[in-house]
């Protein structure tokens, strides 16, 4: 890598990887939640196959930004529950949104997911990276990235 590529990569590092990490998340939730909305929505109201597809998803999510972008130390008990207190008002907004945008659009439940999701990638960085994953002292990715 040459040098202003390495000084790029390591100024934005993990934004890049949370970029790269929120995309294949968004669409791995998405996935799973329309995969379960065309198999599910004739016997279960909108909001419960959210549920389920939340339940799926987020683990999905905490392991990439915990091992991937953050590459966090912390304890992961105790951080996949800060991380589940930044998701869980997400995914409560969302289960209110989409019955209520099915019921007062005529937007399929489809669309409306895929544009919650952009608001959710943009937000859950702001709530993992300053609350979920964030670092104490020295511990930064940057010095890492600067050891190896």
């Amino acid at each position: 890598m040459n040098r202003r590529a390495h000084r790029l990569w390591s100024r934005y590092r993990e934004q890049i990887l949370y970029l790269i990490v929120g995309v294949w998340n968004m669409l791995f939730a998405y996935g799973v939640f329309s995969i379960l909305y065309f198999l599910l929505n004739k016997m279960l109201h909108p909001s419960a196959i959210l549920l389920l597809a939340y339940l799926i998803s987020s683990v999905n999510g905490f392991v990439g930004y915990r091992y991937v972008v953050f590459r966090s130390a912390g304890h992961p008990v105790a951080e996949y529950i800060k991380f589940q207190l930044v998701y869980g008002p997400l995914f409560l907004m969302n289960a209110i949104v989409l019955p209520l945008a099915l019921k007062y659009t005529s937007m399929s439940a489809y669309v409306i997911q895929a544009l919650f999701s952009g608001f959710a990638v943009i937000a859950s960085y702001l709530g993992n990276k300053y609350f979920s994953f964030r670092r104490s002292g020295s511990t930064s990715v940057r010095a890492n990235d600067e050891a190896e």
